[in-house]
């Protein structure tokens, strides 16, 4: 039976499987994408399937919890140890911007279906977003507190930030590719433009 890839390695298998389900509803929908089509994609039978999963639900909430845990780690790790704001917030936002373009279809799947869930599966899902939420709001604050950041309210720049961010999903690599590090670099001069205090 599946476990929670928050608390354990998957299986080979398993990370097909997921992988797989991930590209479906991203693709087609939660809801338009069936067991059916989830099993025929790795090969399986569906009655094979639920040696993994109970249910379609566990799928999405794999992925979900997943790659939401999974940027939790990516950013707090960028910014270990760093004290000042601006350079905490830059390494914070390089570290949004990687998750998303390393991740894209999982980003997406998130993005698109995080509020599908209900009851403590939902719950969970929130508490990792609010604990990313927090590591900018936080720098943000701190920025402040230092003279450093305009005054504005830090949750609404950190949806500010984190909502443009997030859209990279969308377009990226696009007909013109400007790389990893040239989108980066242009959210992040253009993020700090508008945030630091003149």
């Amino acid at each position: 039976m599946a476990t929670t890839l928050a608390r354990t390695k998957p299986s080979a298998r398993m990370e097909e499987i997921l992988a797989r389900a991930a590209e479906l509803f991203y693709e087609k929908g939660y809801h338009a994408t069936t067991i059916e089509d989830v099993a025929r994609e790795v090969g399986m039978l569906k009655g094979s399937l639920y040696y993994y999963i109970r249910s379609k639900e566990d799928l999405l909430y794999e992925l979900l919890l997943g790659i939401i845990v999974k940027g939790v780690e990516h950013a707090s790790k960028a910014i270990e140890g760093v004290t000042d704001p601006t350079e905490r917030l830059e390494k914070a936002v390089e570290a949004q911007i990687e998750h998303i373009i390393q991740n894209q279809t999982y980003v997406g799947l998130f993005l698109h279906e995080f509020d599908t869930l209900s009851g403590k599966r939902q719950k969970r899902i929130q508490e990792e977003m609010v604990k990313y939420q927090t590591i900018f709001v936080d720098t943000i604050e701190e920025g402040q507190k230092q003279g450093q950041f305009v005054g504005s309210d830090a949750l609404l720049l950190t949806d500010a930030v984190l909502g443009m961010t997030n859209w990279i999903y969308r377009w990226y690599p696009g007909t013109r590719n400007p790389g990893l590090e040239g989108v980066k670099r242009t959210f992040i001069a253009f993020i700090m433009n508008g945030i630091k205090k003149r």
